[in-house]
Order: structure tokens, then C-alpha cells, then sequence
């Protein structure tokens, strides 16, 4: 018999394994509390200070303003001021009307139009003078000027007289004449430690400057307060 050749069989086919299939869905964020809550905090902080500022931003304010026209050294009364309503956000900054007392009885330092808003920075003695016009010191004891005198105080400056002359003489007028009908206060110097003297610096007419001088150097001059000047 002739020999059986055996052929070889073909393997057989076997797929491929899949792999596992991928469920693709939406995913539940893990969010953490205390974030979430600062958030929140900060947005609500945010948006309370953001009213805030904007009412505090669009309320007026009531200052003091200029009722007419006033001169450098004008010593202010309540006639003098008015009352108005300025944004509070305003680059310029008025003096408030609750602090009107304050102002009263105090100079000038420039002229301001009618209108103006009145400013700390306005309120001194007169930056510069007029050409009629000086300055005087007089260095006076206690009893010779009132303890109410103050910067912008109006006084009359009087010649007491010679403490050496006779009594007719002072009677006869020569004693306790007016050497100047109207000064006004720009400054006072208490006495220092060893000093008995205050000392007042007056603004007076130029035309006077030398008999003041010459009567306080001699010890003879005394303030009186008057009225303030009306405009």
C-alpha cells in the first residue's frame, strides 16, 4: 500500500477578544465647601461695599459758602455765610456748616467772591498787605488788652499816658486819647517762661505805624475790643 500522507489542517479561526467597552458620561464635580462659601462671601462683601460707596459717593454735603464779596483781613460773621449742598466726592473741601461757630470772628486771609466756598485754608491773617497799610508789635501787661483779644479780633488802640503825668494834665485829655480809631489782631504771643509781656501784633493804617511804636516802646498803649466790622 503506498503510504498515507497526512496533510496539515488549517487552524482555526479565532476573533479577537475585545476589550472592555468605556461607559463615557457626565461625571459628578467634586466641589469643596469652604471654597464655595468664601466665594459667595466675597461676592456679597463685594457688592455691600459697592452700594456703599455709591451712596456716600452721590450724597451732598452742607458747607459754608460766601454770601458777597468779602476783603483780605474781613473778619467773619454769621451775616457773611451761607449754607449750601456740594457732592461729597468735590475735589474742594468747604468747611462743614456744623462747624460755623468756629469761623465766626476769624479774618480772612484773602479776598473770596460771592459764592465762594469758605476753606480752612482762607481763614488767617491777611497774606499781604495794601500799601497803606503796616504791621505793628506792641508788648502790653495784663489789664492793657482783653483776655478775649484773638486773630482777627477789631480793637482801638489807645494812648493810657505817662504814668509819671501830673493829673491835671490827664485830665485835660492829653492822657487816654485814641491813637488808632481801628486795628485788627493778626497775632499774640503769650509770655514765655521769664517774660511778663504779651505781645500783639496789630495791622493798622501805615500812616500810624510810627506813634504806635513809639507810645508801646514807652508803655502807655492799651486794646480795646470793638464789634466786628460789617460788611
Amino acid at each position: 500500500m503506498p503510504p498515507q500522507t497526512t496533510l496539515p489542517t488549517a487552524p482555526r479561526h479565532v476573533p479577537p477578544e475585545r476589550p472592555p467597552r468605556l461607559r463615557l458620561g457626565p461625571t459628578s464635580p467634586r466641589r469643596s465647601l469652604p471654597w464655595v462659601t468664601l466665594g459667595v462671601l466675597l461676592v456679597t462683601g463685594s457688592a455691600l461695599a459697592f452700594v456703599v460707596a455709591s451712596q456716600r459717593l452721590g450724597q451732598p454735603r452742607a458747607v459754608l459758602a460766601v454770601a458777597h464779596p468779602l476783603a483780605a483781613g474781613h473778619v467773619l460773621a454769621a451775616s457773611d455765610l451761607l449754607v449750601v449742598h456740594v457732592a461729597s466726592d468735590d475735589p474742594v473741601q468747604p468747611v462743614a456748616a456744623a462747624n460755623e461757630p468756629s469761623v465766626l470772628g476769624r479774618p480772612l486771609a484773602v479776598p473770596l467772591l460771592a459764592g465762594a466756598p469758605l476753606t480752612t485754608a482762607a481763614l488767617g491773617p491777611p497774606a499781604t498787605l495794601t500799601a497803606d497799610e503796616a504791621v505793628v508789635a506792641v508788648a502790653l501787661k495784663a489789664g492793657q488788652f482783653p483776655t478775649a483779644l484773638a486773630p482777627g479780633t477789631r480793637v482801638l488802640v489807645a494812648d493810657t499816658g505817662s504814668p509819671d503825668s501830673p493829673a491835671a494834665t490827664q485830665a485835660a485829655g492829653v492822657a487816654g486819647s485814641a491813637l488808632v480809631g481801628s486795628a485788627v489782631v493778626v497775632d499774640l504771643q503769650p509770655p514765655g517762661d521769664t517774660g511778663e509781656a504779651t505781645v500783639v501784633s496789630l495791622r493798622l493804617p501805615a500812616r500810624d505805624a510810627t506813634l504806635v511804636a513809639a507810645a508801646s516802646a514807652a508803655g502807655r498803649v492799651a486794646l480795646v475790643q470793638l464789634a466786628p466790622a460789617r460788611s
